[in-house]
């Protein structure tokens, strides 16, 4: 799938598609470092913002050694992606009306990250 990061209208840069993308479609695996909690509790309170959680005791920095996906951003309404974790690997994957060439890949970061 062809994504591209430029500035984004929602914040700092984003991911956006450089084609349509259908419904259901893997766009891209979030990538990164992989540290434990102790480790990414420590960069978060440093400031660091790309830091997913895979599982119990294991996170992804997508800061340090990582890829495009860290530039997909939060939209709590109407997010047109989904995350899905697959077997100790996180993928954005595009939402029920899929997304459209040229727009922000964007999904929930929830509810941990951004309290309602």
């Amino acid at each position: 799938m062809k994504v591209v990061v430029k500035k984004s209208k929602i914040h700092g840069m984003g991911l956006f598609a450089a084609e349509e993308i259908p419904w259901g479609t893997k766009i891209i695996e979030y990538k990164g470092e992989r540290i434990p909690d102790k480790v990414a509790f420590a960069r978060i309170a440093e400031g660091a913002d790309c830091i997913f959680e895979l599982g119990e005791n294991r996170s992804i920095d997508g800061a340090s050694r990582g890829n495009e996906a860290r530039f997909a951003n939060h939209r709590r309404r109407n997010p047109n992606c989904f995350i899905l974790r697959d077997k100790g690997r996180i993928w954005i994957v595009a939402g029920i009306e899929g997304v459209a060439a040229g727009e922000e890949i964007t999904f929930d970061y929830g509810s941990t990250f951004y309290p309602r």
